[in-house]
């Protein structure tokens, strides 16, 4: 399936790793130009290595985009250097894991602003690019913790992504006369660094809950978010899908 993105202009925010690193890959196979946006500017400048490799085109932008200024400058850079801007993948984000007595209200606002703030920031700004183009793809990442609420995931990390779903059905309310399309997906327990922290008691915790016994792969949450991103996925907008194998709380 031609998917219609071959051209189009993709920001992938954390993507130096994990999820983010292979929703660019994924994007880029298709044949969209990515800019990468990552703290981490060692991995940033490595997945954009592999991205042109691909034969389309990368940049890095470091940044951290909890804060304003940082989010503006992404864009703006994007921008500069394509002339247009198409498709947002929000996915940066952070997860401590702590019981929800011992978060104080400073790491509760930080994950906030980090899981939450940024996407809100992040889709404001992409807002600005696409609404003249008449059209335009955002693409939040939620979790499972966001929808059934979190047994290792800390309250903090939950709330957070619970607010990426409101978020992701009011602005496709508010943006689609302008063709913009606005979605988020929900993965459960998937192989990245985050899962492989956990002790072995809680990993087999959790695969007695997934009718499918595994956990999903970066490479599974990269194509729904692609699709999404895409001509296929034009009609469907303020969705949250959620990639669990088979988990329903």
């Amino acid at each position: 399936m031609d998917l219609g993105i071959n051209g189009k202009i993709a920001i992938v925010t954390g993507a130096g790793k994990g999820i983010g690193r292979a929703c660019a890959l994924a994007l880029a196979a298709e044949g969209a130009n990515v800019s990468l946006n990552d703290l981490d500017e060692e991995a940033g400048n490595a997945v954009a290595k592999d991205v042109k490799a691909m034969g389309v085109d990368a940049i890095f932008v470091k940044g951290d985009v909890s804060k304003e200024c940082d989010v503006k400058e992404l864009f703006a850079k994007t921008y500069e250097k394509y002339g247009h801007i198409d498709i947002l993948i929000n996915n940066a984000g952070i997860s401590p894991k702590l019981p929800f007595y011992e978060i104080t209200a400073e790491q509760f606002g930080q994950v906030l602003d980090v899981d939450l703030k940024s996407n809100f920031m992040c889709s404001k700004e992409a807002f600005a690019y696409m609404k003249d183009n008449g059209w335009g793809r955002i693409v939040s990442l939620s979790s499972l913790a966001g929808v059934y609420g979190g047994i290792n995931s800390a309250a903090h990390y939950s709330a957070a992504k619970a607010g990426v779903i409101g978020l992701t059905k009011t602005l496709a309310k508010q943006v689609g006369k302008y063709n913009i399309t606005v979605n988020c997906v929900a993965p459960g327990r998937i192989d990245t660094e985050m899962t492989r922290m956990l002790s072995q008691e809680k990993r087999d915790e959790a695969l007695s809950r997934i009718p499918l016994k595994r956990f999903g792969s970066v490479e599974e949450v990269a194509n729904t978010v692609v699709f999404l991103a895409s001509e296929g996925g034009s009609y469907i907008t303020g969705a949250c899908v959620e990639i669990l194998g088979g988990y329903t709380g």
